[in-house]
């Protein structure tokens, strides 16, 4: 199996976990804060989907303008970054419901598949270094390592949802 094969069914076995655990989740739990306390439950399940919607700038930064993220530390302060991710995020997550977030997830996922798919072995092995802003994306980044952002990404914060959804049940066992 190749490394675009792996890579594929990798992506495409987070994208069926999103569903089953957008799936588990009950609507009255989107608007519970999470145990990030940037955003609620169904802030970081639409945040969840901006990683791969986003990566295919950066597949195109690392095969067409490398410099850029040499360049991006110095002219976009890690702070201002953090600040829009967590802005961003609240803003397109303001009218949720499970439908739009799936729909969301989807059409990320289809646009980092084209990408995916557009790429050749040899590819997928070339890098460049990442500020680091996210410890699951920092240092040297080849491009076989970024398209596996993708599950990391989403362990992360399902852990985090996850961690969220037994407080809350917690706490409605002892009201």
């Amino acid at each position: 199996m190749t490394t675009r094969q792996e890579l594929q069914e990798e992506i495409e076995e987070t994208r069926q976990r999103f569903h089953d655990l957008l799936q588990r989740i009950p609507d009255s739990a989107f608007s519970q804060p999470s145990s990030n306390p940037a955003w609620t439950i169904g802030e970081l399940l639409y945040h969840m989907s901006i990683a791969p919607r986003f990566m295919v700038a950066d597949v195109t930064m690392i095969l067409r303008r490398p410099f850029l993220l040499k360049l991006l530390p110095k002219l976009f302060p890690e702070a201002l970054f953090h600040w829009l991710n967590a802005h961003l995020t609240r803003f397109g997550a303001r009218n949720l419901d499970r439908q739009f977030l799936a729909n969301e997830y989807d059409k990320a996922h289809r646009r980092i598949m084209q990408t995916l798919n557009s790429l050749d072995e040899a590819d997928l092995q070339k890098s460049v270094h990442y500020p680091d802003w996210d410890p699951l994306l920092a240092g040297n980044v080849t491009l076989t390592y970024l398209f596996g952002y993708i599950k990391r990404h989403f362990e992360s914060h399902a852990a985090d949802i996850q961690s969220s959804l037994e407080a809350v049940q917690t706490k409605e066992n002892y009201s």
